[in-house]
């Protein structure tokens, strides 16, 4: 058995290596500085720890990283625009994010680490407690069930039906767009590419070499 895993676990440390290219820590180096830099080594070091974990660890070690890594910081005072959706690389290397920054950070690693696409939606909230929009990930197990979320504002992972604190609005992903029921598949509403925000995001990434 051994002889069979070792290739295979050699396999998934190569393909690490290229989620987060060394050009990329490179230049958190040359941009941001030390700190910055092992920041994106121990972001890398995680993804070699959870490479051969099962699903439910990687929600957890994922969930957990990004929401103990990055401060929370508004769009408005980290980049003086009223929105922008960072690259986990900007989040990480500026040292601040706000939540669809946590979100898109949590959803490419998840999906390098083999988590199906389909079982992950970029999710549009209304957070009813401080009554503003807000942006979670959430996780369908399979395709009816109530989803789990991913969230920076709560440490734990909840199904969605105990999260009474959030009204959804819309999802998506890199295959759809959906009207948002989060209790369900919601309703397809076409292709998430007519959000320019995601569009924007993609291209920044693929010049990364990191691509969605």
């Amino acid at each position: 058995m051994a002889s069979v895993l070792a290739p295979m676990r050699i396999h998934l440390l190569a393909d690490v290596e290229a989620w987060v290219p060394q050009q990329v820590i490179d230049k958190a180096f040359e941009e941001h500085g030390g700190s910055a830099a092992r920041l994106m080594h121990r972001w890398r070091d995680k993804m070699h720890e959870l490479a051969t974990a099962s699903e439910d660890e990687k929600l957890r070690g994922i969930n957990d990283f990004f929401n103990q890594s990055i401060p929370y910081v508004s769009d408005q005072k980290h980049w003086q625009q009223d929105d922008y959706w960072a690259t986990p690389y900007e989040s990480l290397a500026s040292g601040g994010g706000d939540c669809e920054d946590y979100v898109i950070a949590k959803y490419y690693t998840l999906t390098k680490l083999g988590v199906e696409t389909e079982k992950l939606r970029i999710t549009y909230v209304k957070a009813i407690r401080y009554n503003q929009a807000h942006m979670v990930l959430t996780y369908f197990p399979t395709p009816d069930a109530v989803p789990y979320v991913l969230d920076n504002l709560i440490p734990t992972i909840k199904s969605a039906d105990r999260r009474d604190d959030l009204e959804p609005v819309y999802s998506f992903n890199g295959e759809g767009l959906w009207l948002e029921r989060m209790k369900g598949q919601g309703i397809l509403m076409g292709n998430p590419n007519k959000l320019d925000l995601w569009t924007d995001l993609r291209v920044r990434m693929h010049q990364l070499g990191m691509d969605l």
